[in-house]
C-alpha cells in the first residue's frame, strides 16, 4: 500500500506542475458559441506531392520547390488577383517578364507560374473560388489509355486520359477549362513503311462533359472516341495536354494499322437476252478477310437506301448467308450503311463504322450493250432485210381532202336540202337568145309624179279664239 500511495503522489504533483503550462497555450472556451477555427495554417508540401494545400487564399511555398504554377479561379468578369510574397511585397499582371513570372490573366481564372519562388507563406487577394489549385510543375504527368498494337481502319475505339498530380488524378470541377488535351497519330519514321512521309492524323480533343462516350462530367477522366480513317501501315499515337503557361506531351510505342478486314461486291440485277426483261433483284455480298478477325463473331447491321428516298434496314449474325438480297423497284443509285461488330483472334472487341458503299443501275440501252461477235451478224440482217418504203405524205393529205369535200357535198344535198346549180346552164341561154335592133327596143315606161295638191291659204289655218262681246 505504502508504493502504491507513492506513485499516485508522483503522478498528482506531475499533473499539477503541467497543467498550468496547458492553460498558458490553450484559449478559454465559450460553451455558448462555436468552436473557433484558426484563420491561418499552413501545410508543409513535402516531398512527393506537388500540390499546395490553399487555406483562406493563403499557402505556403517550401524551400525546395523551383517552379511553381498557381491557378486561382475568380468570379467571372472580376480583376485579376494580386499576390503578396512573404517579405510583404506584391506581384501584379504587369510584373510579368516571361522569365521568372508568365501570367495568363483570362475573364474567370487567372494561370500563374513562378521560377524560384520565395520560400514562405503567401496571400492571394481577389474574388477566389473554391477550386484554386497550385501545383509543383515538375510534378504534373499525362497518362493515357494504350492504343491497340493492331488497329483497323475504319474502327472506332474509346481511350481515357487523366493528368496526375502526385501520382493522383486531379478532380477539379474547373480544371478542364483551363487544359486542352489531344492526340495524334504520327507516320512511321521507317522510309520502308507503307506511309512514311505522310500527314499527321489529328483525333480530336479530350473532352470531360458527361457527353458520348465520356461516363460523367467534371470527374477528371477525359474521354475521347477514335475513328481510324487514315491509311494502313505503321503509326506512332502522341497525347499531348495544353495550357497557357505549361505543356506536357506522352509518346507511346508504334501501332500497326491494318485494311479493313470487311469489303463489298455488287451484283446488279440481270437481264434475260431472250425476254429482255431485268432481273428482280440486286445483291452486295460482304468479302470478310479472317487473318486476325474471328469469323463466325462477326455482326452486321446497317441500312439500305433506294433511289426514290426509301430505307430499309437489316442485321445479319455470323451463321447467316453474307448477302444482301435488294429489290429492284427503279433505276438509280442505291447505297449501304453498315456497322460491324466482332472479336479478334486475340479476344479484343472490335466495332467498325464502314464508310458508305454505293452503286449505280441504269435503265437498260442497246447503245450499251457490248457484244462484239454479234456485229457481222447485225450487218447480214441488215442486207438482207428489205428497205421500208418512204412515207406517202402527200397521199394521205390528198385522201383526207376528197374525204372533206364528200362530207360537205352530202351536208349540201341531204341536210340542208339544195340543189346544186348547173354551171353551164347561163351559158346555153346566152347562146339561144337573139339579138334585138336599137330602133326597135321599147323605152322603159317612166311613172308620171303625182300632181300635187292646191296651196292652202296659210291664213286659213289660223283659229280665231277670241270671245264674244255680250
Amino acid at each position: 500500500m505504502a508504493k502504491h500511495s507513492i506513485i499516485y503522489a508522483w503522478l498528482i504533483l506531475t499533473l499539477i506542475a503541467v497543467l498550468p503550462s496547458f492553460a498558458n497555450n490553450i484559449d478559454p472556451v465559450n460553451p455558448t458559441k462555436t468552436l473557433n477555427v484558426p484563420k491561418l495554417e499552413f501545410l508543409k508540401n513535402y516531398e512527393g506531392q506537388n500540390e499546395i494545400k490553399i487555406l483562406n487564399n493563403r499557402f505556403r511555398v517550401d524551400y525546395h520547390v523551383k517552379e511553381v504554377m498557381l491557378l486561382f479561379f475568380r468570379k467571372h468578369g472580376s480583376k485579376p488577383i494580386v499576390l503578396i510574397q512573404p517579405d510583404g511585397s506584391k506581384i501584379y499582371p504587369k510584373d510579368a517578364n516571361a522569365k521568372t513570372i508568365e501570367w495568363h490573366a483570362d475573364i474567370s481564372y487567372d494561370l500563374i507560374k513562378l521560377q524560384d519562388p520565395m520560400p514562405g507563406p503567401w496571400q492571394a487577394v481577389g474574388r477566389i473560388l473554391a477550386d484554386s489549385k497550385i501545383l509543383v510543375l515538375s510534378d504534373i504527368e499525362l497518362q493515357a489509355d494504350l492504343f491497340p498494337s493492331l488497329m483497323f481502319q475504319h474502327e472506332i475505339i474509346k481511350a481515357e486520359a487523366r493528368v496526375i498530380n502526385a501520382n493522383e488524378m486531379i478532380k477539379a470541377k474547373s480544371f478542364n477549362e483551363v487544359i486542352t488535351l489531344k492526340a495524334s497519330l504520327y507516320p512511321s519514321k521507317d522510309p520502308e513503311k507503307e506511309n512514311f512521309g505522310s500527314d499527321i492524323y489529328q483525333f480530336g480533343e479530350f473532352l470531360d462533359n458527361g457527353k458520348g462516350l465520356d461516363e460523367r462530367p467534371r470527374d477528371g477522366v477525359f474521354t475521347i472516341e477514335y475513328k481510324i480513317d487514315t491509311g494502313y501501315g505503321e503509326w506512332i499515337p502522341n497525347y499531348r495536354v495544353n495550357a497557357q503557361l505549361f505543356t506536357r506531351e506522352l509518346e507511346q510505342e508504334p501501332v500497326i494499322i491494318l485494311p479493313s478486314p470487311v469489303s463489298f461486291t455488287a451484283i446488279p440485277a440481270e437481264i434475260n437476252e431472250e425476254s429482255g426483261e431485268v432481273g428482280r433483284y440486286h445483291y452486295v455480298t460482304f468479302n470478310v478477310d479472317d487473318t486476325y478477325v474471328d469469323n463466325l463473331s462477326l455482326l452486321f447491321q446497317g441500312t439500305i437506301k433506294f433511289p426514290n428516298g426509301d430505307k430499309q434496314t437489316f442485321s445479319i449474325d455470323g451463321l447467316q448467308e453474307r448477302r444482301l438480297e435488294i429489290f429492284n423497284g427503279e433505276f438509280g443509285t442505291f447505297k449501304v450503311e453498315m456497322d460491324v461488330f466482332g472479336t479478334t483472334k486475340d479476344g479484343r472487341e472490335i466495332y467498325l463504322d464502314l464508310p458508305e458503299f454505293q452503286f449505280v443501275t441504269v435503265e437498260p440501252e442497246i447503245e450499251y450493250i457490248e457484244l462484239p461477235e454479234m456485229t457481222e451478224m447485225d450487218t447480214v440482217v441488215k442486207k438482207v432485210a428489205p428497205p421500208e418504203p418512204d412515207f406517202p405524205l402527200p397521199l394521205i393529205i390528198l385522201m383526207n381532202v376528197l374525204i372533206l369535200a364528200f362530207g360537205f357535198l352530202v351536208i349540201w344535198l341531204f341536210v340542208l336540202k339544195r340543189n346544186i346549180k348547173n354551171p353551164f346552164a347561163g351559158l346555153i341561154k346566152k347562146k339561144e337568145k337573139t339579138p334585138v335592133e336599137p330602133e326597135t327596143v321599147e323605152k322603159p315606161k317612166t311613172e308620171k309624179p303625182e300632181k300635187k295638191s292646191p296651196i292652202v291659204d296659210e291664213s286659213d289655218d289660223i283659229l280665231d279664239l277670241s270671245l264674244p262681246e255680250d
